[in-house]
């Protein structure tokens, strides 16, 4: 059996949705670059919305900057050379926030394998405690005091990276609601102490399916999807599910490629929902064996007097017949109740990049190439123009370069890039309201 034919045959089975796979598929699928649980993702999707952030790396950015040729070789030699000075501000800024966050969340983290000997030392404190029980309060205890600058930090982050929040009233429209490839759930928000989510990357994913109306060929449909969504979350009480989650720690989590309606599957403490054409499936088979077992469990009542050995033994038949229906009935419920389980299990590992500390990392990472990336276009637009900008003139002047680049529409954050590169010594403010390189810079 030849690689082409196993490289064609493992496609086909996920795009049957038989399975599922990650590897890059550019070159069976022409411009579909990605293909795995979460559907077909064209390496230039179309998006829904205006971005918050620059969907470029920022080295492929200047590169294509250089190429527009709109730069004199002075302004070159002034654009490349000005990076050293931004990249030692970046990379300070990504100091303290990794600092910073190892400190805050080093005593919120579920996957610590360290010891706390303060907590300890606590909890012996409170073995030899003699009080009463009557003097005990029933109250839940205070929130760890990490908590709210944690969130507040991950917060800063994720704006700084540019994600955008989700209110609970966009995550409660699809609760009980999923799309053709997702699982329907219920979720209980009064198990959360805090939640809070952000998404990047507002786009249009390809799936596929096969109707009836169309003979079961394949028809691809679009899909509202997000690329990047970040969970954080804290729970009342430890939660009660396979996983295990305490209620005393801070839990992130990262997925990519979320259909809008299945937000939902992210969320811990969810139940499934059966659905109605389940339901059927479900109850009609062994309802109609249930009632033709009933019927001639009547006709042997009334035969009762007339009943042999023989017939009672047929009547004892029937009766357990009757009652393996209902077993039936049991066991295809939760059976079809694994089924939705485990299809929500292989979407979520196949969609989920991190978690807990691994989260915090990655978007230091996220932020500074959000950063760098509008630094990049920032200073390119004021090299690129003849006369010092207002900063709603540059803001305006970077976003259609975005667009002539890579076809997105942005909304460029301009204050940040323009309070870099002051920090940097590049830029200036004339006139109170304009925008021009230093004199020396040129």
């Amino acid at each position: 059996m030849s690689n082409s034919f196993i490289d064609r045959f493992l496609v086909e089975w996920s795009v049957n949705r038989d399975g599922a796979t990650t590897r890059p598929l550019g070159s069976s699928f022409g411009d579909i670059s990605e293909l795995s649980a979460s559907g077909l993702i064209s390496d230039n999707p179309d998006h829904w919305s205006v971005e918050l952030y620059l969907p470029v790396e920022p080295s492929r950015l200047r590169e294509y900057l250089i190429q527009r040729n709109e730069l004199s070789d002075s302004q070159q030699q002034v654009f490349t050379e000005a990076f050293g000075q931004v990249e030692s501000i970046l990379n300070r800024n990504s100091a303290a926030y990794h600092t910073e966050f190892s400190k805050w969340y080093s005593a919120l983290d579920p996957d610590s394998d360290h010891r706390d000997p303060l907590a300890e030392d606590s909890t012996e404190s409170e073995d030899s405690d003699t009080s009463s029980p009557e003097d005990e309060t029933l109250d839940a205890p205070p929130t760890h005091p990490h908590i709210a600058p944690t969130i507040e930090l991950c917060e800063r982050m994720l704006v700084e990276a540019g994600y955008r929040r989700l209110q609970q009233s966009d995550i409660e429209a699809c609760v009980g609601v999923a799309s053709q490839w997702g699982v329907p759930l219920h979720v209980d928000f009064t198990l959360f102490d805090q939640l809070v989510v952000y998404s990047r990357g507002d786009i249009v994913g390809t799936r596929f399916r096969r109707r009836l109306r169309t003979m079961y060929q394949r028809e691809p449909v679009e899909v509202p999807v997000y690329q990047r969504m970040v969970v954080l979350f804290k729970l009342h009480d430890d939660d009660v599910s396979e996983e295990q989650l305490a209620s005393d720690c801070l839990h992130l989590r990262m997925f990519k490629n979320i259909p809008k309606l299945d937000v939902d599957m992210l969320l811990p403490g969810t139940q499934v929902r059966i659905s109605k054409v389940d339901r059927v499936k479900i109850i009609v088979p062994s309802l109609g064996g249930l009632l033709m077992s009933l019927r001639k469990l009547a006709h042997f009542i009334f035969l009762f007097a007339a009943i042999t050995l023989y017939s009672s033994m047929m009547l004892a038949g029937l009766i357990f017949a009757s009652i393996g229906y209902i077993v039936r009935s049991v066991v295809s419920y939760f059976q079809t109740k694994n089924r939705y389980l485990l299809n929500l299990a292989k979407n979520l590992y196949y969609q989920k990049l991190d978690t807990n500390a691994g989260v915090g990392y990655r978007l230091i990472q996220q932020a500074r190439q959000q950063s760098e990336a509008e630094v990049t276009l920032a200073l390119y637009g004021i090299l690129s123009s003849d006369t010092p900008l207002s900063s709603r003139k540059l803001r305006r002047h970077c976003e259609r370069m975005i667009r002539e680049a890579v076809s997105v529409e942005v909304d460029f954050q301009v204050e940040r890039s323009l309070k870099i590169l002051s920090q940097a010594g590049l830029v200036e403010q004339v006139d109170g309201e304009n925008w021009r390189m230093k004199t020396r810079g040129c």
